[in-house]
């Protein structure tokens, strides 16, 4: 597995850019590349997209150097099994609720060790899925070590009983970010819909400050500057925008602009 450039970055504290996409198109992955986004989360939770759907857009991914990321459905063995061996670098687990939903998280996305030999789940090992190369262009015993020091592993804070149990997940050591799902996270708090609201707000701040606090990387998404520029400044370093609404803006900006040019000229037409 090559080198996860977003897991390097944050190692050395840097921000990163990403997209949240929930649109079936490789050439929007693409060119989310060309334009500069650190990686690409496609979401297999929320929409149509699913595993075979997604591999074009993996390749597509690896050709512009943005790093491909999955949300799964569910922490259950095929899900999480068929999203790595098809070359994702990096896993979101939503409703993770509980220490043992991380740590069967975690399980579920990386090969045995020596002296684990006891677990009782880990990740199949295939030496012939596109992850190993085919069994042609990778060694299988560096497709081992690389993916389990290459591969991202991020889990949803979005429950209640998420935020309760926050401090015995983060004491699960191999899970490297923890991601705040406001969206979720407000409905279970008592405001759906209101990510804004102060009593929402105040939660996320805490929660920001136990996870910095206990050397883990923070995800949220965000979706103007300034929005950005807050959560950088309480020590958000995992950035993420839906990228419907990027194009979406960009789709009615143009649009507004036309409208006013028509506009404007037709002011000085004389009839």
């Amino acid at each position: 597995m090559r080198k996860n450039i977003i897991k390097e970055k944050l190692l050395k504290k840097e921000q990163v850019l990403g997209i949240w996409q929930g649109i079936n198109s490789m050439d929007l992955v693409e060119m989310c590349g060309y334009s500069g986004y650190d990686f690409i989360i496609f979401d297999t939770e929320h929409g149509p997209m699913d595993i075979e759907s997604c591999i074009p857009m993996v390749c597509a991914a690896e050709r512009a150097n943005i790093v491909p990321i999955i949300r799964v459905s569910e922490i259950e063995k095929t899900y999480i099994l068929k999203a790595l061996d098809i070359g994702m670098m990096g896993i979101i687990f939503p409703m993770v609720n509980s220490k043992q939903d991380a740590e069967k998280a975690v399980l579920l996305s990386r090969y045995v060790k020596k002296g684990e030999f006891e677990r009782k789940i880990f990740r199949g090992l295939s030496s012939i899925s596109r992850a190993a190369g085919y069994g042609l262009a990778v060694d299988k015993n560096t497709h081992i070590k690389t993916s389990n020091k290459e591969i991202m592993l991020i889990t949803q804070l979005e429950t209640r009983e998420a935020v309760d149990n926050l401090e015995d997940i983060l004491k699960v050591k191999e899970i490297d970010a923890i991601f705040i799902g406001s969206g979720d996270l407000s409905q279970s708090l008592g405001y759906p819909g209101e990510a804004n609201n102060p009593e929402v707000v105040k939660v996320i701040k805490e929660s920001i400050k136990k996870i910095i606090k206990a050397g883990k990387i923070v995800g949220i998404v965000a979706v103007t500057i300034d929005s950005i520029n807050n959560w950088i400044d309480l020590g958000v370093n995992l950035i993420t925008c839906p990228q419907t609404i990027i194009v979406s803006k960009a789709l009615l900006n143009f649009s507004k602009d036309f409208k006013e040019l028509i506009k404007e000229k037709n002011k000085n037409i004389i009839i």
